[in-house]
């Protein structure tokens, strides 16, 4: 077992000093003098309380109002969403358009999204979330990251919050974030984020949208991003820029997390991606051996001294990997997050990894 133990963290160590080495080498976005139009897409449902926040930070864009559209697509709100929308545009200085969705059978964000991409005037396309904001210079980067021959942009994507269980969710997702980064900058994609994303109208219409993955509500933007590099190699990049940052606040509820992250694992036993489906495998198998490696050194079964000093390289590992993620996303300090999760969250992982296959989750009202 110890052999078993010492091997599967040398694969650790490696795989996030590997990680650390890929992020050091993606190379950011440069100014571009020629400014092309975009169409910006929101899908909503029940957001009457973040909505006009984000329509007024696409307001602020310094980029030329005449340039681009907002497309906001309502998926059967039952709140004051529809409302909000309409104040927003009668007082905002943008061009705001409202799609509601009629059939009640073709109802959730990837209905509403290609509802938006339907509707669209411009070729390129961005996408983000109710709940999120950004500087004024986001549709600007997005006009930077894209060139002719680019088909997908995937954006940075960060958590914001004052206390631990905030900075926990931070530093995490800029793992995550970071992982997705790399994969893409090496043509091996893993993940993105709808919630900052930018593709072309023509590739989401060839490879089909989201038809084959309607099965699954969530994965509207891994789906889409497999499919787009599988079908226009090379055409793909990560948006490396911190003025195309978007922001989202952290969970406050323990419940509301695990909600959405048992959202986020569910699609990963229906991803055709075989690399994917064995990292998955691998990350569930290595946090169980090192929980393994813990009760074995309680117990007496292991050398103290040997655990201690894999925890320790553990540690310093994904440290190397996440700090300078963390800096580019002006977060605070990773260290006392990454030292809590040590001990947590492989029991996160494992959690999660269980939940996604037997469990159910609730989605802005509907439950999955």
């Amino acid at each position: 077992m110890i052999f078993l133990i010492v091997g599967f963290t040398v694969l650790n160590i490696f795989f996030y000093l590997r990680l650390a080495l890929g992020w050091s080498k993606i190379a950011g976005v440069a100014n571009r003098e020629r400014m092309i139009p975009f169409s910006v897409i929101i899908p909503v449902r029940n957001e009457e309380q973040t909505i006009s926040q984000i329509l007024k930070h696409l307001e602020r864009q310094a980029y030329p109002k005449d340039l681009f559209e907002v497309i906001v697509v309502d998926d059967f709100s039952d709140d004051g969403t529809v409302d909000q929308i309409i104040q927003s545009k009668d007082a905002l200085n943008i061009n705001i358009r409202i799609v509601q969705l009629k059939d009640e059978g073709k109802q959730g964000k990837k209905h509403a999204l290609t509802a938006g991409v339907q509707e669209a005037a411009h070729e390129t396309i961005l996408t983000t979330d109710a709940d999120c904001w950004f500087g004024e210079n986001w549709i600007e980067s997005y006009n930077n990251a894209f060139d002719e021959g680019t088909n997908m942009v995937a954006g940075p994507v960060t958590i914001h919050g004052k206390r631990l269980f905030a900075r926990l969710q931070q530093v995490e997702f800029s793992g995550l974030m970071g992982f997705g980064a790399v994969t893409i900058s090496e043509e091996n994609p893993s993940m993105c984020s709808g919630a900052n994303l930018g593709f072309r109208k023509r590739a989401f219409e060839e490879v089909g949208g989201y038809t084959n993955n309607l099965f699954t509500p969530s994965g509207d933007d891994e789906f889409l991003l497999f499919n787009i590099m599988r079908k226009f190699p090379h055409s793909t990049r990560f948006m490396k820029a911190q003025e195309g940052i978007v922001s989202t606040s952290a969970h406050t509820k323990l419940s509301a997390l695990i909600n959405q992250r048992t959202r986020w694992t569910s699609k990963w036993k229906h991803n055709k991606n075989g690399k994917v489906r064995v990292s998955a495998i691998l990350f569930f198998l290595d946090y169980l051996i090192f929980y393994i490696a813990l009760l074995g050194a309680f117990l007496g079964w292991f050398n103290p001294l040997t655990i201690v000093g894999i925890v320790l390289l553990r540690f310093v590992s994904q440290l190397a990997f996440v700090a300078p993620i963390n800096r580019f996303l002006k977060g605070k300090s990773a260290v006392w997050p990454l030292i809590v999760f040590q001990i947590i969250y492989p029991m996160h992982v494992l959690f999660m990894g269980m939940n996604s296959i037997f469990g159910s989750y609730t989605w802005k009202g509907r439950k999955y």
